[in-house]
């Protein structure tokens, strides 16, 4: 993966080549996965919070927002996954 993503970012005099079409599909794969395994390990520290009695406040400053911000965001994960609110 290190190397795919130099591929990409290529070398200070551009000499890397670019990623294949096979190559650039199956980082995106990969970065699509990461991102959604990420989204699910923020919501469970959200739930995690409120469990150990965190505000709303408190949990939209950790996560660099407005406390009304990271309750919609939740509620609306909660919602896209079936689980209860």
């Amino acid at each position: 993966m290190r190397d795919a993503m130099a591929a990409m970012a290529g070398d200070s005099h551009g000499n890397s080549p670019p990623l294949s079409k096979d190559d650039a599909l199956e980082m995106l794969a990969l970065s699509e996965v990461v991102i959604r395994k990420a989204g699910y390990g923020r919501q469970s520290m959200v739930r995690s919070a409120r469990g150990a009695g965190a505000s709303w406040t408190q949990i939209g400053t950790a996560l660099g927002s407005s406390k009304q911000a990271a309750w919609e965001s939740h509620n609306r994960w909660l919602e896209e996954q079936g689980l209860d609110l």
